[in-house]
């Protein structure tokens, strides 16, 4: 009313209200906004004109009426349209030819519709696999023709598992917050924990001199999420008998790391892991083995140079050359697991050929993905286009 000059606000001792002259004549009559919540709705926009313009957009501030768009579609019939309506077909038109009438020779009284098989139609998109889902049954496929066989297991492991089997040692950054994912309760421990608790503080019986340091168990019993595969290989390792040897696994598992994202780094990704328990086996196997799956990943170009992982002794990391980058990239860790790995889980000495790669990375060239967050952002044109895994 105030906005209308319909009132007049005076400020004494207490604030008072007094109607004008103006606002004793709009009592005689009908605001405009009452005049235009008499109309009939919906209604155009364009009929809205002089005193009803004043009244929709009063309402139209309160929120009592809105605009909405509708679109409004005309079709109508080409010059070939109507010439096509003026053609009489005699007899039968059918549009396909089906069995009976091969069967029973009626096709040949048939008048069949013509088909321009030139003209452009829309692209149809059939249904397919994802890439990584693609990606994981190809690699899986690699391992299981080369006789391995494949390792499964849980995200959620101890500490235990996850890195004090492995003789990482219990002041490792990688145990840090920044590298793990901690969850909350605690572990029950199997009875090897003992032996592995020997391993780190003295060596036990493995030759080595340990870590020379009080094992926590409290440290060990911490639940986590893993943080590589390289966890089922030491289960597996556990539950080994001399007679089950030689014995080859794999397992394309993913695993989770507490990283900053970026475009070639990822904090939840598969991990493609094997290890190969044998008396015989030496480094130039598994020189072998990881050049044997490079090459059917569809890398020709690819080098091994020395690493450190606190498990494995020697350790390498491999490398393939980028055909288009011109240059040479890191792709995973590989090594012969330590006696103090293996020894303590299989109670004796016995190389153990054991890598770990990243997957995201190997596979990412294959459809021309330079940022490794695009693999998992399920665009849809993406996924369209995207080729069939095929080597």
């Amino acid at each position: 009313l105030k906005s209308k000059a319909a009132i007049d606000i005076t400020k004494r001792q207490e604030l008072s209200i007094c109607i004008t002259p103006l606002g004793t004549k709009l009592l005689q009559q009908e605001t405009p906004e009452e005049q235009f919540l008499k109309k009939t709705f919906p209604l155009p926009v364009n009929s809205i004109i002089d005193i009803d313009k004043l009244g929709f957009t009063e309402l139209q501030k309160r929120g009592l009426v809105k605009v909405e768009e509708q679109k409004t579609v005309t079709i109508e019939l080409t010059a070939l349209g109507k010439e096509l309506t003026t053609i009489k077909l005699e007899g039968d038109v059918v549009n396909r030819l089906t069995p009976s009438m091969l069967k029973t020779g009626s096709w040949k009284q048939k008048q069949f519709r013509a088909y321009d098989v030139e003209i452009n139609v829309p692209t149809r998109y059939p249904g397919k696999k994802h890439i990584v889902t693609q990606s994981i049954e190809y690699i899986k496929r690699i391992w299981l023709d080369m006789g391995f066989q494949e390792m499964e297991g849980n995200y959620v492991q101890s500490a235990f598992w996850d890195l004090d089997a492995l003789f990482v040692p219990q002041d490792h950054p990688a145990r840090e917050m920044q590298d793990t994912f901690y969850l909350p309760g605690k572990a029950k421990l199997p009875p090897l924990w003992q032996n592995i608790k020997t391993v780190h503080e003295t060596g036990g019986n493995t030759k080595s001199a340990g870590w020379r340091y009080t094992f926590r168990k409290e440290e060990t019993e911490q639940i986590l999420l893993r943080t590589h595969t390289t966890v089922l290989s030491v289960q597996t390792i556990a539950s080994l008998t001399k007679d089950q040897l030689p014995a080859k696994f794999f397992t394309v598992g993913k695993v989770f790391r507490n990283e900053a994202l970026d475009w070639k780094h990822l904090f939840e990704f598969y991990q493609v892991e094997g290890i190969v328990v044998d008396p015989n086996a030496n480094l130039q196997h598994l020189k072998g083995y990881l050049t044997q799956f490079y090459k059917k990943m569809g890398y020709n170009k690819i080098r091994m140079r020395p690493a450190h992982f606190p498990y494995t002794e020697p350790s390498l990391e491999v490398d393939v050359f980028h055909p288009v980058r011109k240059e040479w990239i890191e792709l995973g860790g590989a090594g012969i697991f330590r006696p103090e790995v293996v020894i303590p889980l299989l109670g004796f000495d016995c190389p153990v050929l054991a890598w770990g790669q990243g997957m995201e990375r190997i596979i990412a060239d294959y459809w021309k993905i330079t940022d490794l967050r695009n693999i998992y952002n399920n665009d849809l044109k993406q996924l369209r286009e995207a080729k069939l895994w095929q080597r």
